[in-house]
């Protein structure tokens, strides 16, 4: 199943902030039910967001409208899809960005290519659920709510039951309530699918190994220019500045105020970081950047990046030529537990990323120190954070191991189980 992954990143007229923050807020007030983007009626829409980004008192940040949008299937679909039942409510929207169309009437055909030359495809990206579509999810959390409700009455009707008849009783009750239920369970994931970054890591190895044995005459050459880059790197990071001022007070209220008000166990983050300048950094940070997509594509395939569990979607983009780092997340929990889990359980990989953005807490060689300084990366990340104005998911009840527990539910109704493991998938009702 292809899931994708990107943003509609447009930049935004001055003089129209204030009434473009007005319609977002509208927005983000009912995501599911507006008058512009009705984002309940897109089936394949697990998460969507709409951020206005102010920016900042320096030149490289300019205002810009960021449409973050995590979907099953390819682009084209989605767009199309997308201007067919938002018309009036994109154009109204987008009336306030630069580069819209000035006529009173804009085409769907108009709006898709308007839309398909902003986006920004992320550099590295994480899908927590692998290989689910949106109706899997929400018909899985539903046969599992109605198994769990039928096994209670099959127990307190009848305490005589062993575990594989309690099955069985269950098994016939999906085969009358669910038939559609009882097909075959598409895998989350094909061969193809899960060899393919498995192909790719040997490749790389196989032409490192090529390059090693090409270049080993100029071996003292390459071995300097590893050096040279580790020196310079080291260099800039000695002269490296870090928050040393509270975030503003004001900021952090809004910030706040703006988490956990949609009442689910589900949350958004939106962090616009200044890349710091230079070529080194430039092409260190789409260097780990690449290795983490490489890995979460190949070994952060059951529900964890970096040992962290609660990511639904979230992704990495360069914006504004390269000047800003984006990162935006769709997570379960609370803001802080949620960078604990950074700072505890991914620093090393979290500091290889932000180490290249301004303000960062001081780094040793790319990954050492940095997010390890709690309290320094709390307030940086607070000092990055924007707003989401709107924000919509399609299943705000659901955490990422709750998915993943009814997918297991499903997968296995149907299979041959011995009594030990029959016990153990009765236990996750």
């Amino acid at each position: 199943m292809l899931h994708t992954v990107m943003t509609i990143v447009t930049p935004v007229k001055p003089a129209k902030l204030r009434e473009l923050s007005e319609m977002l807020c509208e927005i983000g007030n009912a995501p599911e039910d507006n008058s512009y983007i009705p984002f309940r009626s897109f089936k394949r829409l697990h998460f969507a967001s709409l951020v206005l980004d102010k920016g900042r008192a320096r030149p490289e940040c300019n205002p810009c409208l960021i449409f973050e949008n995590n979907f099953d299937g390819p682009l084209e679909t989605y767009l199309d899809e997308l201007c067919e039942r938002a018309l009036p409510g994109l154009r109204s929207i987008y009336t306030h960005c630069e580069g819209f169309p000035s006529t009173e009437v804009i085409s769907k055909g108009e709006m898709v290519s308007y839309l398909r030359a902003r986006v920004v495809w992320p550099l590295a990206y994480h899908v927590g659920n692998t290989g689910r579509t949106v109706q899997r999810i929400l018909d899985e959390q539903k046969l599992r709510d109605t198994m769990e409700t039928q096994t209670d009455e099959l127990v307190k009707n009848s305490n005589t039951q062993s575990a594989n008849e309690l099955r069985n009783s269950l098994q016939e009750f999906v085969r009358k309530q669910f038939p559609s239920m009882c097909s075959p369970v598409e895998p989350r994931q094909t061969s193809l699918e899960k060899a393919a970054p498995w192909i790719k890591i040997g490749l790389l190895g196989l032409l490192a190994l090529v390059l090693v044995l090409i270049w080993w005459p100029w071996g003292n050459a390459c071995f300097v220019l590893v050096v040279a880059y580790a020196v310079i790197l080291r260099w800039k990071e000695s002269k490296d500045t870090q928050l040393s001022v509270p975030v503003d007070a004001a900021k952090l209220k809004l910030l706040v105020e703006n988490e956990d008000r949609t009442h689910s166990v589900q949350n958004h983050l939106a962090n616009i970081a200044i890349m710091k300048p230079g070529w080194i950094r430039h092409i260190t940070i789409v260097g780990v950047l690449w290795a983490i997509n490489l890995l979460a594509r190949a070994v952060y395939t059951q529900g964890k990046l970096g040992g962290i569990p609660s990511i639904h979607f979230a992704h990495w983009s360069l914006i504004d030529n390269g000047k800003r780092l984006l990162f935006l997340s769709n997570f379960d929990g609370s803001w802080e537990s949620y960078l604990d889990d950074f700072i505890d359980k991914a620093h090393s990989g979290l500091t290889a990323v932000w180490s290249n953005t301004v303000d960062f807490p001081r780094t040793r060689f790319l990954v050492f120190g940095g997010a390890t300084d709690g309290p320094r990366f709390k307030a940086f990340a607070r000092d990055n954070q924007v707003v989401t104005n709107a924000w919509y998911s399609a299943y705000r009840d659901l955490t990422v191991q709750g998915i993943n527990k009814n997918s297991n539910i499903r997968e296995r109704l149907f299979k041959s189980l011995d009594e030990r493991a029959t016990r153990a998938w009765l236990q996750q009702l």
